[in-house]
């Protein structure tokens, strides 16, 4: 074995030894001559290199993905219309909406991509051409402004939630009165008398709830300022909670089989609704009434037109997830029933609260009698309202 080889394998590889923080050989002195030299291990030697230069690039802290991004001497785009970090690939604008929504195309081709050049990539060289459309940071403030909603005023969102807990009452007795009108045609009135109890359950249970959770999730005092400022909602409250459990009442005075008995329950179910519905629409326009101490930046907390567009959003839902399957099953399946006139009750509930949620929109905002949906739900709310009463009123129940 010669020298010449000895010192070639021993030689250290990539950084020098004295960069890796090892001690440089002398080259006078030959390691395997020395007495007291200990044998070179050159693996040990390369693992002391790498663990050197892992430490001197871990020093700063490990990087949040390819590079730093808070490093400050990484390059920026020379382009003067990009405000990208460096980058080798053009940015176009599919690229730049793909980021914004934080995603990738699966069909995209970067090859075929066609759309709008905001920048032709780092390496470009000559003039920086003009970007198709808008340069790169503003291409993003368009993509904000279109495809991105204003987080809205939590101030806004706060009254609105308030609100809505407090009409909440007459929307559970609507719909429990209907599916109890739904459920008394499949059986006699002994099975289902003391039924009537769900209804004045589901408003008190709206009504502790607004007074319970709801106000605990506002402000200290928010809902009783609010409410204090307009006196008339407490009676609207105590209206919703005594037509909840008229049903109730009639159930335990009523003598059960007596003349009229089944008559007198589906009237009383119906006169339940419409005076939860005048709770309701004496809430609503309440809330439009502008107090001086909620005004926020010189406005008031509801928007009246937009309130009133609300409501008749809910009377078309009711229009279209309630009225076809009611017809439908009033036509068809109800024949076959215990009591197929009670379907008219459930109609009539119905367009209670279709003819409630219409007026209340209709007194806030006049112009909307402009809409076509609105004749439409006028066109649709009077005849359904008459013709289910009609029913009712003509209806031989037996129990």
């Amino acid at each position: 074995m010669s020298i010449a080889g000895d010192e070639q394998r021993v030689r250290p590889i990539g950084r020098r030894a004295e960069d890796a923080g090892a001690p440089r050989p002398n080259p006078a002195v030959n390691p395997f001559e020395a007495e007291d030299a200990a044998p070179v291990d050159p693996v040990r030697r390369l693992l002391d290199e790498i663990d050197a230069l892992v430490e001197d690039s871990m020093r700063d802290g490990e990087p949040e993905t390819g590079y730093d991004f808070d490093d400050p001497t990484y390059p920026e785009c020379p382009n003067p219309y990009c405000d990208e970090p460096w980058h080798g690939l053009a940015i176009t604008a599919r690229m730049a909406r793909m980021r914004w929504h934080g995603m990738v195309d699966p069909d995209y081709d970067y090859d075929t991509d066609d759309s709008p050049l905001l920048c032709p990539g780092s390496t470009h060289t000559g003039e920086w051409p003009m970007p198709e459309g808008a340069a790169v940071s503003e291409y993003y403030a368009v993509l904000e402004d279109s495809e991105h909603e204003p987080v809205p005023d939590p101030r806004l969102v706060a009254a609105d939630a308030m609100w809505m807990a407090v009409g909440r009452a007459t929307t559970a007795i609507w719909v429990t009165s209907q599916t109890f009108a739904v459920v008394s045609m499949f059986t006699d009135a002994s099975r289902w008398r003391w039924l009537t109890l769900i209804i004045g359950i589901a408003s008190l249970s709206k009504i502790y709830l607004l007074f319970g959770r709801t106000r605990r999730a506002l402000p200290s005092g928010y809902l009783r300022d609010r409410l204090s400022a307009r006196p008339e909602t407490f009676g609207a409250l105590a209206l919703m909670f005594a037509a909840g459990w008229l049903p109730a009442v009639w159930a335990w005075r009523y003598p059960r089989g007596s003349s009229g008995y089944l008559t007198a329950c589906y009237r009383t179910l119906l006169v339940s609704c419409l005076l939860a519905g005048v709770g309701h629409a004496v809430v609503q326009l309440s809330r439009n009434r502008v107090v001086p101490s909620e005004l926020l930046d010189g406005i008031p907390e509801t928007d009246r037109p937009a309130h009133a567009g609300g409501l008749l959003n809910s009377a078309l839902g009711w229009l279209i997830f309630t009225v076809p399957l009611l017809l439908l099953f009033g036509w068809t399946l109800a024949r076959f029933t215990h009591q197929p006139a009670a379907v008219w009750v459930a109609t009539g509930v119905t367009a209670i609260a279709l003819a409630t949620l219409v007026v209340e929109a209709l007194i806030l905002n006049r112009a909307l009698l402009r809409i076509r949906g609105t004749l439409l739900l006028l066109l649709v709310t009077v005849p359904l309202l008459w013709w289910s009463l009609h029913g009712v009123s003509a209806a031989d129940f037996h129990s």
